[in-house]
């Protein structure tokens, strides 16, 4: 059994630290994707999610980046009106749009998660194999864990009825 409390003690000011430091690197945001407009945080989600897993539906994308489909759909609005998304109608099924990164934003982004991803190669090559997929393995958990609390949290309290 570990100690936990000394586990927490460590672990709880790293989480708020590790916050920041991602959201200060996404602050440096390449120039064509600044020239665009304002972009915040929702926007460039949308957009790495795209250049990660792909084209995808705008349900898909609120999925992916936790957004609300109405809100991701606002997001793929301002994104595509800034030039940064195209929507093409699905070669099989007409009625479903997908949205995927422009040709303007293609070379941006990559730029973007290459200086991002930067410190985690670098971080990443200090471990072994096995460590690195014990690391990655506990971080999804973690992820699951949070996704969890977080989705109960925002579900409506069961009703109680009385006999």
């Amino acid at each position: 059994m570990n100690d936990s409390r000394r586990l927490i003690a460590r672990l709880a000011p790293l989480l708020p630290q590790l916050v920041f430091a991602f959201r200060r690197r996404r602050g440096e945001i390449p120039d064509v994707l600044k020239q665009a407009g304002s972009h915040g945080e929702r926007h460039i989600g949308v957009l790495i999610s795209l250049a990660i897993m792909g084209p995808a539906t705008v349900s898909e994308l609120a999925r992916r980046t936790e957004l609300s489909t109405a809100h991701a759909s606002l997001v793929v609005g301002e994104l595509a009106r800034a030039g940064l998304v195209d929507r093409d109608h699905d070669e099989r099924d007409r009625r479903r749009i997908v949205v995927s990164l422009s040709g303007a934003a293609t070379p941006a982004v990559a730029e973007m998660r290459k200086r991002n991803s930067a410190p985690l190669l670098q971080f990443l090559s200090e471990l072994d194999d096995s460590e690195a997929e014990r690391f990655i393995d506990h971080l999804e958990r973690l992820v699951a864990l949070l996704r969890a609390e977080n989705s109960s949290a925002n579900s409506p309290e069961p009703t109680v009825t009385s006999p």
